[in-house]
């Protein structure tokens, strides 16, 4: 069963300094699932066939069904905490890691395959798979070696 304290916990207190409205976290009975939510933005974790699927609302009520799919739990933590750290980074006004990790493009430690589907690759690491769109999949092949410790710290270096 995964533990989705960490990820509560980012949500929570991330979005309240970017000052989100009406931030809560609902995970389903079974644990298969999981929302975070806000009236700006809300991320939704489930898991299916095998992989942990992210999915996001704006603030508009527009849904985005598979942004992210992960094949560990692990990956998907680390995924949630980079896509909302950097949310955070960039409206603190603090310098963003993003922009670096791309222009070095992508990392030689994955493999980087097409999918049924043009727009999206899958990156095969030791830390399992992820598929993903650009420029998530250049940025992410950076992190899916790091542990969610090391990701997490990254984004709140220089926030208080």
């Amino acid at each position: 069963m995964p533990d989705f304290s960490r990820l509560s916990k980012n949500w929570t207190e991330w979005s309240a300094k970017m000052g989100m409205a009406n931030v809560s976290v609902s995970p389903s009975l079974d644990h298969t699932e999981i929302g975070f939510t806000s009236d700006d933005q809300s991320f939704y974790l489930r898991q299916e066939d095998g992989w942990w699927t992210v999915d996001v609302v704006n603030d508009r009520g527009r849904r985005y069904n598979d942004i992210a799919k992960l094949s560990t739990f692990d990956l998907a933590e680390i995924f949630l905490v980079w896509r909302w750290g950097s949310t955070m980074r960039d409206v603190l006004g603090r310098k963003m890691f993003d922009p670096e990790l791309y222009s070095l493009g992508r990392s030689e430690d994955v493999v980087v395959l097409p999918t049924a589907n043009e727009w999206i690759f899958e990156l095969q690491s030791g830390a399992g798979r992820a598929h993903l769109a650009e420029p998530d999949a250049t940025i992410f092949s950076h992190l899916m070696s790091k542990s969610v410790d090391e990701v997490e710290q990254m984004v709140e270096e220089g926030i208080t």
